[in-house]
């Protein structure tokens, strides 16, 4: 492997003028990836800097803001298994860990309890108008969610994988719906519950 080192320009796109700040990135490099810049640098008539900064810069902007939800979806339709597939089909075992799925229980729970005082519920009323959200979702288990959410539970990751078999779990769409809000902190906790090798 080789190292090669790249320049990246700093400023606005929108401006006619870049700065001229700039910063060094190494990174090692398949040798055959290096030739194939190389050549494509020449062929363009420029450095290979040039050429790769050029790359960089032009990758969309909200590239950065999708991933999340590329990757939300990404693992959502990996467990999206469909209705009539076999019990064998069905037994892919956990994808979260056991740790992150308490992780992503506790977050839920935090998150409920920061938008019900937020909304001066009692906790009674609260917990009945998250079941009328739970209610329109199909495989929704209110109360194991109500378990969870007033802290009684530790969500486990097979149960999470379950919730999360049906396309997206019940408890954080009725949670986001119910509060307004997009729950980034449990979708956060939610990706670092997966077991990345489950995926591969």
């Amino acid at each position: 492997m080789f190292k090669i080192a790249l320049s990246r320009y700093y400023g606005s796109r929108a401006k006619k003028k870049m700065s001229k700040k700039r910063t060094q990135l190494n990174i090692k490099i398949d040798p055959k990836l290096l030739l194939k810049l190389k050549s494509e640098a020449i062929k363009d008539g420029k450095t290979l800097t040039e050429f790769v900064t050029q790359k960089l810069s032009s990758i969309p902007s909200n590239s950065r803001d999708d991933s999340l939800e590329q990757r939300l979806t990404k693992i959502e339709q990996h467990l999206n298994l469909d209705k009539n597939s076999s019990e064998e089909e069905k037994s892919i075992g956990s994808i979260f860990t056991d740790q992150g799925a308490k992780k992503y229980g506790e977050v839920a729970k935090a998150l409920f309890d920061l938008h019900r005082k937020k909304k001066r519920l009692s906790l009674e009323d609260s917990l009945k108008e998250l079941d009328i959200h739970l209610k329109k979702l199909p495989h929704s288990s209110p109360e194991l969610v109500f378990q969870i959410l007033l802290g009684a539970h530790d969500l486990t990751g097979l149960e999470m994988t379950n919730a999360y078999r049906y396309g997206s779990c019940a408890m954080r769409t009725a949670l986001s719906q119910w509060s307004k809000d997009s729950l980034e902190e449990l979708n956060d906790a939610f990706l670092n519950a997966v077991i990345t090798k489950s995926l591969a």
